[in-house]
């Protein structure tokens, strides 16, 4: 009876499993066509006022989906979505101000460095110790996002310019959030814990925009307050809000309960992927070399991840089974 009630927890786990794998595939679309809509949004929107709408909208969305659980929040949320906000926050300002410097593309791929820093802190965390797969596949990200970003074939010599450097920075800070989230957010109700981050993100951002815009260098500001009445643009800064920022982290959050933390920064060089092509086919990128080596490279990343977490499921999953074995001997 307790193996066949084992089996049964396996096939549910195994569905749960492969609908986040669906749902995080969504997201990876999602957020690799965003690039082009921000690009497209910039003509109306500075990089800080845009950050800080859009944060704003989605801390909004998200208080109306967790009204009838504000009562359920405690310390225990706080004390994990405070310090991964603030991260997540720093990243994703210096991603959307590093956007106005580089391409879609290296913007999108850029972010992905997060993969390197996962495994390190997932380690300190909670002791978790990556496999051989996930190290590999770690390593094969940095290599891409390097290839993709600053590797010049002709010369043999690497170079950064001031957008790729922010953005690189970024998926530094995202890879902090990530690890926090996977290591200690798994037991709390999502929507209310990126509630708190958003609403972070929103203070941090607005405070952000304020101050680029007073803080002169040679009588101009660092970052001049630009913002749109127009409610074409109104609308589409709304629905990129809810769907991009909203919708998908709210997914996010939920589906690393069910995915290594690690394998989600991995597979999320997928959106790059995405953001590549669209960008060669609205022409904000050309199609090179360095193009379609960092792509295939982030594309056998995401695969040994996936496997790697594949084989840990397998391996618990057979732990927990000889356990129910051993105690029925």
């Amino acid at each position: 009876m307790q193996d066949n009630n084992l089996l049964t927890k396996k096939k549910g786990n195994t569905k749960i499993q492969m609908f986040a794998y669906a749902s995080l595939i969504f997201v990876v679309f999602i957020w690799g066509a965003g690039p082009l809509m921000t690009v497209y949004l910039y003509r109306y929107y500075t990089a800080t006022i845009y950050t800080a709408v859009t944060s704003l909208i989605s801390a909004i969305s998200l208080l109306l989906i967790s009204l009838p659980h504000l009562k359920e929040l405690n310390r225990d949320y706080f004390k994990v979505a405070v310090p991964t906000g603030i991260f997540y926050s720093i990243a994703s300002l210096l991603q959307k101000i590093g956007l106005q410097y580089t391409t879609p593309t290296q913007y999108a791929f850029l972010e992905n460095l997060s993969c390197v820093v996962v495994p390190v802190l997932l380690f300190f965390f909670i002791k978790k110790k990556p496999s051989i797969l996930t190290v590999l596949a770690s390593l094969l990200c940095l290599a891409g996002s390097f290839i993709l970003s600053g590797l010049d074939f002709a010369s043999s010599s690497i170079s950064f310019g001031k957008g790729e450097i922010l953005c690189a920075l970024a998926g530094l800070f995202y890879g902090v959030n990530i690890a926090g989230t996977g290591a200690y957010a798994k037991k709390l109700y999502a929507p209310l814990y990126v509630m708190i981050q958003m609403w972070i993100h929103t203070t941090i951002s607005f405070a952000t925009a304020i101050s680029l815009n007073f803080i002169t260098i040679d009588g101009a500001p660092i970052e001049q307050i630009g913002f749109s009445w127009e409610i074409k643009n109104l609308l589409s800064i709304v629905a990129l809000a809810l769907i991009s920022s909203t919708l998908c982290w709210l997914i996010r959050t939920n589906v690393m309960k069910h995915i290594d933390a690690s394998v989600v920064a991995v597979i999320m060089p997928f959106s790059a992927v995405i953001a590549g092509v669209l960008s060669v086919l609205f022409g904000m990128d050309a199609l090179t070399l360095n193009l379609v080596l960092g792509a295939t490279i982030g594309f056998v990343a995401s695969i040994l991840s996936s496997v790697a977490d594949i084989l840990d499921k397998r391996k618990k999953t057979n732990q927990e089974k000889n356990v129910v074995l051993s105690e029925e001997i």
